[in-house]
């Protein structure tokens, strides 16, 4: 028999945390290979390689940084080995702001207005629509929004917006100074 020639369309991957990767299979334009390994590296944890196809499946369950993996092919004929990367990124942040509708005393500092992240680590937060009342600001770095509310104000609705590379989520915000 001819021996294995292999290689994985794709590489190097980028996966998300607690995102299922489906199969990433190999291709092979060798002979038929019987068996599959990993001869150098290891799998981010969540992932697994089949030993009879070579497809890489499973969820990441942890950020990891860039893995080099060897994967071998063998056959009665030889075999054949290539190398991949494999980079595992946090997942998507999900936020919310309990509490929201707030409702405000001017002149009085305020407490209680801090997001609640379940997802992903933020890389940045932003006001996306509306404006905060005068004397509030909110934090590009957690997300808090502190301050004195300066003047009475109607009902406001801003939108705050979180990113990280994973992606992006919004939550809507109304805040009434009294």
């Amino acid at each position: 028999d001819e021996a294995p020639v292999i290689s994985y369309a794709g590489s190097p991957f980028t996966f998300t945390k607690n995102v299922g990767i489906g199969t990433n299979s190999p291709t092979n334009t060798g002979g038929a290979s019987t068996s599959w390994s990993i001869t150098s590296g290891s799998l981010p944890s969540g992932l697994s390689l089949s030993p009879t196809t070579g497809a890489i499946t499973g969820t990441p369950n942890a950020v990891s940084s860039t893995a080099s993996i060897t994967i071998e092919a063998t056959n009665s004929g030889g075999s054949d080995s290539t190398t991949i990367s494999i980079t595992v990124q946090d997942e998507a942040p999900v936020i919310s702001y309990a509490g929201s509708p707030f409702t405000f005393t001017k002149n009085s500092a305020i407490s209680g207005a801090s997001p609640t992240n379940t997802g992903g680590a933020p890389t940045s937060w932003t006001i996306t629509n509306g404006s905060l009342p005068p004397g509030l600001s909110m934090s590009s770095t957690t997300g808090a929004i502190t301050g004195t509310p300066t003047s009475v104000t109607g009902t406001t609705s801003i939108t705050v917006e979180v990113t990280n590379p994973a992606g992006t989520d919004t939550f809507l915000i109304s805040i009434t100074v009294q």
